[in-house]
Order: C-alpha cells, then sequence, then structure tokens
C-alpha cells in the first residue's frame, strides 16, 4: 500500500490502530516542520531533511527510510507550493490596491465635488460644464465683461487647472474640492449696480451705475470724455419698456445693446414703471443693488443641452432672430433658459459665494418676468463722445453713466 492509500484510508477511517498511531505521529512531524519554516523564514534543501531523517533513523529498516524520504519530499513540495501561492496571491493583492489608489480612487473623489471638465451637450456639439456655467453667469451679471469659454485639466482626487476666457484675455486659476481661486480675483465681481436715490425734486428713482460701478454725476464723466475714442456708458431710461417695445426705440434711434438690464420688480402694480424697490428721497445719497440683465459683447458659441434650455447661448438666439424667429419670445426664451439654468446649477455659484444669484433670488427674478413680461429700463452700450451726447438728449433717456479709461 502507498503512503497516499495509507493517507486515505485514515482520512477514511479504515486504518488498523497501529498503522493509525503512525500517521498521527508523521501528521504532528509535518506540523513540527511547517511551524519550524515558518519561524526560521526559510526553507531547508531537501538534502539536509533528508540527511537529518536518516541520521535520526539509523535503526529503521529500509522500507521505513523509503516512506520517510518520500514523506518529506512530499512536505518540501506542498509547502513551496503554499509559498508560491502566497507569493503570488501577496503580487496581486498589491498591484490591486495600487492600481486602485492611482486610478479609481482619484475618480471616486473627483465624483464628490464639482467636475468642470464634464462633458454638456449632444453629438459633436459637446463641451466642458464649467464653460456653460461662466458663459450663462457672465452674461447675467457682467456688462461687457462676459467670459465665452473655459478650460479645465483635472489632476486627480477634486483639483483642477482652470482658466476662463474671453477673446483677448485667459484668466488662470484653480480648483480644489470645490474651492476655486483665481489667480485675478476680481474678475467675477459684479460691478454694474442699480442706484436706488432722489431726482432733483426729490421724488425716488433708480440709476443704472456705470458699467465698472462709478456713481457720480453724469456732467464729471461727459467733461472727461475725448471725442475720438468709444466709452463704455450705462444709460437708465425714465420708464421701463417691454422688451419688443424697447427693441424698436433701439432700432429707430440707431442704439446697439450689448446688455439690457432687466426689470425684476413691479412697482405700484405697473410693469412700465421703474422698479422701485426700494424708495429713497435723500438727493445727496443712494443706495447699490445687484441687478441682472442679458446680452453679450462676445457671441460665442457653447454646446448645452438645448433641449431642457432652448436658446441657452446669446450666439444660438441671435441666429434664431435672424433667421426670423420672432424677437420678443425667442429672447424671453433666453433670458428664461439663462435662470433656470442656474436655477438648476447653482454648484458655480456656490463656488463664487455670490448670495444674490442663489436659486432662490433667481426664481423670485423669474417669477416677476413670468407674470408681467420681459421689460428694460436700462442698458450697456459703447459709443463715442458724439453719439453719447445724441443719447443723452432723447427724451426717453433718464440718466448716462460713463467709464471713464
Amino acid at each position: 500500500m502507498t503512503y497516499r492509500e495509507l493517507l486515505q484510508a485514515y482520512k477514511d477511517g479504515t486504518l488498523d490502530e497501529e498503522k493509525k498511531k503512525e500517521i498521527e505521529s508523521d501528521i504532528e512531524k509535518q506540523d513540527a516542520i511547517s511551524d519550524y519554516l515558518f519561524d526560521n523564514s526559510e526553507i531547508p534543501e531537501l538534502k539536509d531533511m533528508t540527511d537529518n531523517s536518516v541520521a535520526n533513523e539509523n535503526n529503521s529498516d529500509s522500507g521505513s527510510a523509503d516512506e520517510e524520504q518520500s514523506f518529506v519530499k512530499l512536505i518540501n513540495s506542498r509547502i513551496r507550493r503554499a509559498f508560491i501561492k502566497a507569493g503570488i496571491c501577496t503580487a496581486v493583492i498589491t498591484l490591486a490596491v495600487v492600481g486602485f489608489v492611482m486610478f479609481a480612487l482619484p475618480q471616486i473623489v473627483d465624483n464628490r465635488y464639482y467636475d468642470p471638465t464634464e462633458t454638456v451637450g449632444k453629438g459633436v456639439e459637446t463641451g466642458n460644464r464649467l464653460s456653460v456655467d461662466i458663459a450663462t453667469y457672465s452674461e447675467l451679471f457682467l456688462p461687457t465683461n462676459n467670459m465665452c469659454s473655459a478650460d479645465a485639466i483635472g489632476r486627480g482626487y477634486g483639483k483642477y487647472y482652470i482658466s476662463l476666457n474671453r477673446i483677448e484675455n485667459s484668466y488662470p486659476g484653480t480648483l480644489e474640492k470645490g474651492n476655486l481661486r483665481l489667480y485675478n480675483p476680481n474678475i467675477l465681481n459684479r460691478t454694474i449696480k442699480e442706484a436706488y436715490t432722489a431726482d432733483a425734486n426729490g421724488q425716488p428713482t433708480i440709476v443704472l451705475s456705470s458699467p465698472m460701478g462709478y456713481c457720480y454725476p453724469q456732467s464729471v464723466d461727459i467733461q472727461h470724455l475725448d471725442d475720438y475714442h468709444y466709452h463704455t456708458i450705462s444709460v437708465t431710461l425714465n420708464k421701463s419698456m417691454r422688451y419688443d417695445d424697447f427693441a424698436n426705440w433701439c432700432k429707430q434711434n440707431n442704439i446697439t445693446p450689448l446688455w439690457n438690464a432687466i426689470s425684476t420688480y413691479v412697482y405700484d402694480k405697473n410693469p412700465e414703471n421703474l422698479p422701485l424697490e426700494y424708495l429713497l428721497y435723500d438727493t445727496q445719497g443712494y443706495s447699490l443693488e445687484p441687478c441682472i440683465g442679458f446680452g453679450a459683447d462676445l457671441l460665442m458659441k457653447v454646446a448645452y443641452d438645448s433641449d431642457k434650455y432652448p436658446n441657452l447661448s446669446a450666439y444660438d438666439t441671435w441666429v434664431k432672430i435672424r433667421e426670423g424667429a420672432p424677437e420678443y419670445d425667442t429672447t424671453l426664451e433666453h433670458v428664461t433658459s439663462l435662470l433656470n439654468y442656474l436655477i438648476d446649477n447653482p454648484e458655480f455659484v456656490n463656488m463664487i459665494d455670490d448670495e444674490n444669484a442663489t436659486p432662490e433670488v433667481l426664481q423670485k427674478y423669474k417669477d416677476v418676468i413670468e407674470k408681467n413680461g420681459l421689460y428694460i429700463y436700462g442698458f450697456v452700450c459703447s459709443e463715442d463722445k458724439a453719439n453719447i451726447e445724441r443719447i443723452m438728449a432723447l427724451a426717453e433717456v433718464a440718466h448716462v453713466r460713463v467709464d471713464v479709461q
């Protein structure tokens, strides 16, 4: 009977008591050898194990020696095989952990935070999320300084290099785990404001600051202008106009607005009134509040979900109107999509911490527009001194403010 057959018989419980004790002694010997190998971290040579076995069993017969030698070979083979398997398993686990840390973990961390590289759009017209966010935000709040696109390069673990772009300038920065840091932190400042004050008769009125935020008297503005350069101005009307009426008025007077201030408050239940949400009677003082509008001096095309946000980009709106779409309806759809987009996607606004552009505030603006229509009470344009004086003389114009370079 071979030793394997003896082991099987032992397993089946068919051995006599003497053979059973021999097998149990062999098993105990195998355990001792295994403990020795693990304690000393090395595997002895087969020859050494065989020599020791022979020396200890000098008085055994040759049959028993052969069995012992076979048993030692079996143990040595099994242990070596076990160590090889353990080594392979350790290597596989190590590679898996390293691969997870290098490739999977950065993506998992990325998914927890705002991802500026997220693909938006359909088919061949796709772009990144940050481009749509900055184009939408800057059109509403940054007249003459709207951004047309953005670039972002991922570094893993929620970290990105970013750049906000206009045609002539790029504004670099970093984005780390939802924290935006621009190397020019003022580039996203909302400069244009609406100033609540009183006119010369002490009656409450509203005046748009200059696009860069200046509110000094217009007579001071004009005296600094030269006759040859174009200057960016803000114009406040003496009443709000529905957008189609305003667009016709601009065409009649050869005016090309770059940005239009939207009335988001109805005073005395009449949408044609100026949006006097606050009433001040001090002719020497004023209170500045944020305002919103639409229009872009750079009509750049960005990719977006056109089914959910129709005519979101100023470029697409301009193209639709040129193709014959109703100007008022198309523009109203554009403004509504701008507001809806930022309401549905507040992450960018949260990063720049603009408390006047939260979903709640924007929803309030949207409700006013949907109920009363799209009304304009002022605009921004770029003109030379002669045309500025011509605009100031128009009966519908109440105030002009100039950015003096």
